[in-house]
């Protein structure tokens, strides 16, 4: 009798262990990033433009200035996110800044799916200029030139501290891209 139950236990556990089980894989998954609601302050200093910006990002001196006082970074602590901000005074020929911010946003076509281009025209402001969005794993997903085709020439640039995807980033992208779009906006050459 004790025979008989575990060999029937055995043989039970044998043909339990052996079926085939089908597994499906989950479906990869990003963590949902929540951002705030929109916010501004105006970025008001000695250089020649001014303009406002989100009030969840720090604005510092850039390390890469090199003699450059109007150089900064807009940091987003939150998202380990920064926007370079570069202006130079036009001294030569418009074409040179021009070609410069160029090449930049076209380096980016290794790794990016597409580029999408519009042109920045405020003549009220005396601001005009293109916006880059660059799809796909790009380490700048977005950036923006704006002169007032004489004497300035100003360019930000929007990177992440760590690897992109852009699967997962899609949302913070977004929101920075926005804040981006109205600082073109409100952008103003001082005179």
């Amino acid at each position: 009798m004790k025979l008989t139950v575990i060999f029937s236990f055995i043989l039970t556990m044998v043909l339990i262990g052996c079926t085939e089980k089908t597994y499906t894989p989950k479906p990869r998954g990003y963590f949902n990033i929540a951002t705030p609601e929109p916010g501004y302050v105006r970025f008001d200093s000695a250089c020649a433009y001014s303009f406002e910006r989100s009030k969840y990002s720090v604005i510092i001196p850039s390390p890469d200035a090199k003699g450059k006082p109007c150089w900064f970074n807009i940091i987003y602590p939150r998202f380990d996110a920064t926007i370079f901000l570069t202006y130079d005074p036009i001294q030569t020929d418009l074409k040179k800044y021009l070609d410069d911010a160029n090449e930049l946003v076209y380096k980016h076509v290794v790794k990016s799916t597409g580029i999408q281009e519009a042109m920045i025209t405020d003549t009220t402001s005396d601001v005009y200029g293109m916006k880059y969005k660059i799809e796909g794993d790009a380490a700048c997903p977005y950036q923006f030139y704006v002169t007032d085709s004489t004497h300035h020439f100003f360019r930000a640039a929007m990177y992440f501290n760590f690897k992109p995807n852009y699967d997962s980033l899609a949302q913070v992208v977004n929101f920075i891209e926005a804040d981006m779009d109205h600082m073109i906006k409100t952008f103003e050459w001082k005179k």
